[in-house]
């Protein structure tokens, strides 16, 4: 209890220092005022033996600070004395010097100190449990803005070298748009109610902000303050890079960028400190550290850094993770520009929003029973076979008995004590999921089987691809396009990628116009100011074909992160009045054109910017899209906040460290020539591709189950959700057998599978 209050007292001394003041002077006022009464009233002075206590606690009170209320103690020299009248007449001399000047000086000089010395970050934190972000980006108040989905009280610390009130600022912002946004939403969902269910429901589901936030300016490397915050004791600790886009000027930004890209030392000195602290006797036992890295510098000292802990202490005490931002945007913005519909469902799953990737411990003695049933099968003679089957067979119980939670599969974590050499192995199985409760909720699952027919010799689909600009992740996004066809075409024999590249002379030459990749079948040079050989190079791939199959058409529009502030996203905006163009050209002189065919992914770093791009952007409504709103959320613009996403990984993994490397995985193809297709990722696929013949309308239940029936032995594969034109989305969460699912020819499944 005592320990609870420290640490209450102690946030709220630090976040409200001025309130705090007025609050430790009134309860001192009332303590004083109360002993003195009392200090009187035993004296029992002529005049006084009938007092009270609250009478003589208030003739106290009075003749301090008006001394002519003395005549309350003292009716009559006469009866009184000399003697108690000089020692009340002292009395109310020294108050009115100690206490109306000495003391109230003293201590409002004292209160200013100590107001000036909270406010400036130099007293201490009690607490625990807390999150601690070192360093401010543009993806730090994202970070905080996703931990309101928890749903529970937060409490985070940003230790940040300037721009307090501006940060402050940043963050009150964010998080109110979020609880305005939500709390609208949710007023529409409900708005099928009236009265007092609606406002009972709407109390009850409304989001609020259960946040408690703190930003101090400080030095990161300085160990004296990041004690001062209690990093030993925090739950998670988050080490961010630093945005160099507003912290020089225009004539400084090319060179610090070149600086940048080589390496981030003062990263590499931050989780030294942190590491070391955090490792130490007293910190608290399994904290995380998240690392962000842009740079293979950073990241080799980084694994050498994370080597020498884990000789020096018990890996227990702290568990590293270093997040290659521009690598997991480049997977992401690929498989965006390849399946436009995973933007709309990773939204919600890298997120602690809706359905959910969630990680849960796989007991050892369960494995270990599951793998001696999987050794007895066909097959089952084979150690990578037997894991493989050995998780069919969990999730084929899981499926009977659970109806909340999507099984996916699992993966194992090794932690060495560096003290013993001993390495232990955790598993975990990972789930999509509302929560982490909905994972271990059991309930029956009783319906009717559903006949499906899956189609064994399903492709995916031709990808063709115009990127418009260039960012300093472009490297990282054609790995990621290689990674696919290393899958999905590995011979080249099947084109099944084609990209243009449209970008200025500049960027088209330091890539080396791209020769180096086979699926890239032109450049063409051009500035955001050459409307023309833009509009003219889309026009033509649009109608471009090397063979019969054209395939669908992705424009990937990506901002240039170096840019500076003031024009950070001003290439997109005006790409994409390029695109809209083109694309209003076409249906106006063929009403007949699919709309759908053309797929905008439009990359934006400041998500300010996101309202600007979604009212140009609006498509119309159909009379599918009236059906579609029954069951599923709209999201019609294709936008992708790159920052967004790297922090909602990363608030995850502050959460759950196993669960990075399950995005690791999904997000990673299995490499050319593979036998055994191993990488697991996630996919939208056609439906009338991927059946024979579309499945009859069913419950999520029946379609969850089906699928996995049938593709178990084959490409094991498992329904997230799907996604109808429009932009309609419906991610699997909470009672798989309460909603109905009735697909189209037109309509993608979200599917987790091996291939």
């Amino acid at each position: 209890m005592i320990r609870r209050f420290q640490e209450w007292y102690s946030m709220q001394r630090a976040k409200r220092p001025a309130l705090m003041i007025v609050f430790g002077i009134a309860i001192f006022n009332i303590v004083f005022f109360f002993i003195a009464a009392l200090i009187i009233r035993s004296l029992a002075l002529s005049g006084t033996e009938s007092m009270s206590l609250f009478e003589a606690l208030y003739y106290t009170l009075t003749m301090i600070l008006d001394a002519g209320c003395i005549s309350y103690v003292i009716n009559d020299i006469g009866t009184s004395g000399v003697a108690i009248a000089l020692v009340c007449i002292a009395v109310v001399i020294i108050g009115m010097i100690t206490f109306t000047g000495a003391i109230i000086g003293t201590m409002t000089n004292a209160f200013s100190g100590s107001i000036e010395k909270t406010q400036s970050g130099s007293r201490k934190l009690y607490t625990s449990g807390h999150l601690v972000i070192l360093n401010w980006n543009s993806r730090a108040s994202e970070i905080i803005n996703d931990l309101l989905y928890c749903g529970v009280k937060k409490r985070v610390v940003v230790l940040t070298d300037s721009r307090k009130e501006e940060i402050e600022k940043e963050i009150s912002d964010r998080i109110s748009d979020t609880i305005a946004r939500e709390n609208t939403l949710l007023r529409q969902r409900l708005s099928c109610y009236s009265g007092i269910k609606f406002h009972l429901l709407y109390r009850k589901e409304r989001m609020k902000n259960l946040l408690y936030i703190l930003v101090r300016e400080g030095d990161v490397f300085s160990t004296k303050q990041l004690r001062d915050i209690s990093i030993e004791k925090a739950e998670a600790v988050m080490i961010l890079g630093a945005d160099i886009n507003n912290s020089v000027c225009k004539y400084q930004q090319k060179s610090r960028q070149e600086e940048h890209s080589r390496g981030n030392a003062q990263t590499v000195k931050t989780l030294m400190q942190v590491s070391d602290i955090t490792g130490a006797d007293d910190s608290n036992d399994d904290q995380k550290i998240i690392v962000e890295i842009s740079d293979d510098w950073t990241a080799e000292l980084v694994r050498r850094i994370v080597k020498n802990k884990k000789q020096q202490q018990d890996n227990d005490k702290n568990t590293i993770v270093s997040v290659r931002v521009n690598q997991i945007l480049g997977q992401l913005l690929s498989q965006f520009s390849l399946m436009p519909e995973l933007n709309l469902a990773y939204q919600d799953l890298f997120s602690n929003k809706g359905a959910t990737f969630q990680a849960a411990v796989w007991p050892e003695e369960e494995r270990n029973a599951y793998l001696s049933k999987a050794g007895q099968l066909p097959g089952g003679e084979d150690s990578v076979r037997t894991e493989l089957l050995a998780e069919r067979l969990y999730i084929d119980d899981y499926l009977e008995k659970h109806r909340r939670a999507i099984p996916l599969g699992s993966m194992a974590h090794t932690v060495t004590d560096g003290q013993t050499g001993e390495v232990r192995v955790q598993h975990f199985f990972y789930f999509s999921a509302g929560s982490e409760a909905d994972i271990h909720t059991s309930e029956t699952v009783s319906s009717e089987p559903v006949s499906l027919k899956i189609n064994r010799s399903y492709w995916i689909d031709k990808k063709r691809v115009i990127i418009l600009g260039h960012n300093d992740g472009i490297g990282d996004i054609m790995k990621g396009f290689e990674a696919f066809c290393g899958e999905w075409d590995p011979d080249g024999s099947r084109h099944i990628l084609e990209i243009v590249v449209i970008d200025d002379q500049e960027h088209l030459d330091k890539a080396g116009l791209y020769k180096q990749y086979p699926f890239v079948i032109g450049t063409r040079a051009a500035t955001i100011y050459d409307k023309d050989i833009i509009c003219e190079t889309i026009d033509w791939f649009m109608d471009f074909a090397e063979d019969e199959e054209k395939g669908d058409v992705s424009i990937l529009i990506l901002s240039d992160d170096s840019a500076p502030n003031d024009d950070i996203d001003a290439n997109v905006l005006a790409n994409l009045v390029y695109v809209q163009d083109i694309i209003a050209d076409k249906k106006a002189a063929d009403p007949d054109f699919d709309t759908e065919s053309i797929d905008v992914i439009v990359e934006l770093i400041n998500p300010k910017h996101h309202d600007i791009v979604s009212r140009y952007s609006v498509t119309p409504d159909t009379p599918e899209h009236d059906s579609a709103r029954k069951y599923c959320t709209q999201n019609t613009n294709n936008v992708v906040i790159s920052n967004r996403y790297i922090s909602k990984m990363v608030t995850q993994i502050g959460e759950k460290k196993a669960i990075y490397d399950f995005y690791t995985d999904i997000l990673t193809y299995d490499e050319a020539g593979a036998e055994v297709y191993r990488s697991k990722e996630v996919y939208a696929k056609k439906a009338s591709s991927f059946f024979e013949e579309l499945p009859p309308e069913c419950t999520e239940a029946q379609l969850i189950r089906a699928v996995w029936s049938a593709t178990k032995n084959w490409h094991p594969t498992v329904v997230l959700g799907y996604v109808k034109p429009g932009g309609y989305v419906r991610l699997f969460c909470g009672d798989q057998t309460a909603q109905t699912v009735k697909l189209g020819p037109n309509d993608k499944l979200i599917v987790f599978t091996d291939h």
